[in-house]
């Protein structure tokens, strides 16, 4: 399955078009870095947040989710002398 990165949360329209290129450049590098789909990520990170049951398989799915989700949000506020900012990284099928 393929899905389309893209951000979201109360301050994205702060960010740039070029911030938000960036963020979501440096997601899909982790993901493309550890060979998952973004959306299989995300499947596996909402169970996470139901507290529902996670394989082995799908809990490593979430700490790349996670790790994509701070890599984005660090290169979309790079720079920004405040951090306390509602961006997120989500996913949607292509």
């Amino acid at each position: 399955m393929q899905a389309n990165i893209k951000l979201e949360g109360d301050h994205v329209d702060l960010a740039t078009e070029d911030e938000i290129t960036a963020g979501i450049k440096a997601a899909g590098t982790v993901f493309s870095e550890h060979k998952v789909d973004p959306l299989a990520c995300a499947v596996a990170n909402e169970k996470l947040e139901k507290d529902e049951p996670l394989t082995k398989d799908e809990a490593l799915l979430c700490l790349i989710w996670t790790t994509a989700d701070d890599k984005a949000f660090r290169a979309v506020t790079l720079n920004w002398l405040v951090r306390d900012v509602d961006i997120r990284l989500a996913v949607s099928p292509t």
